[in-house]
């Protein structure tokens, strides 16, 4: 997923894009279905939770699909 981009303006940086269907896929994986709002919410947490040093993953997706969903996460 993650690519090198450059700015209009000549600048290079490596960017990593996750979708909505990636954390559908996630939900898939974990047995369990979300509705579009609640996908959407998972983005909106995973980026407003965002850790530098984790990063974006599907670990991460896990862990907020589990809460959402009032599992413990291990």
């Amino acid at each position: 997923m993650a690519r090198i981009e450059t700015t209009a303006d000549g600048k290079v940086y490596l960017s990593d894009d996750w979708y909505i269907e990636d954390v559908h896929e996630a939900a898939r994986d974990l047995n369990t279905t979300l509705t579009e709002e609640e996908a959407e919410t998972i983005l909106e947490q995973t980026a407003n939770r965002f850790d530098a040093n984790i990063g974006v993953n599907w670990e991460v997706f896990y862990y907020h699909i589990n809460a959402m969903k009032g599992i413990e996460n291990a």
